[in-house]
């Protein structure tokens, strides 16, 4: 009787612990990126279902935090801000510097908040962005021009 009760919890352990290694949360590889000297920790965002969410559903993002959207080829990748619930820079990058800035990117408002009507892009093609906490370019003296390392 001893036997067969440890044997159902064991196998309800396997089986819970193999749930919960398909079905956890999977976050992006997080790394550090300078910009002009300034150090963020940044997840990165490689594939295209990453790219798709960013940082929606985020009800915040830490003063040196962002994400780092990164591409295969330049081009001039549209952003929504899709169940954004703050504000952000963009950073838009190609070959290591930064080439413009969107500032204080809105979240989208209540009846946009699905889908959102407004799309940020750059003027020229990009091969990274970066999405932080909005203020801190400014805040930081980030300029066009400027050097970003991985």
């Amino acid at each position: 009787m001893i036997k067969k009760g440890l044997l159902v919890s064991l196998v309800f352990c396997l089986v819970s612990l193999s749930l919960w290694l398909v079905f956890k949360p999977r976050t992006a590889p997080s790394i550090k990126v300078m910009v002009a000297g300034k150090t963020l920790e940044v997840e990165v965002a490689q594939t295209l279902a990453e790219r798709e969410k960013g940082l929606s559903e985020r009800t915040s993002l830490c003063s040196n935090c962002g994400m780092l959207f990164l591409f295969d080829k330049p081009g001039v990748y549209p952003f929504w801000m899709r169940k954004m619930y703050f504000d952000i820079d963009i950073i838009w990058i190609k070959d290591s510097r930064v080439v413009e800035i969107t500032a204080g990117a809105r979240c989208p408002a209540k009846e946009e908040f699905d889908v959102p009507k407004t799309i940020y892009q750059s003027q020229v093609p990009v091969d990274k962005v970066l999405e932080v906490k909005a203020g801190w370019a400014a805040g930081n003296g980030i300029k066009v021009g400027d050097e970003v390392s991985i």
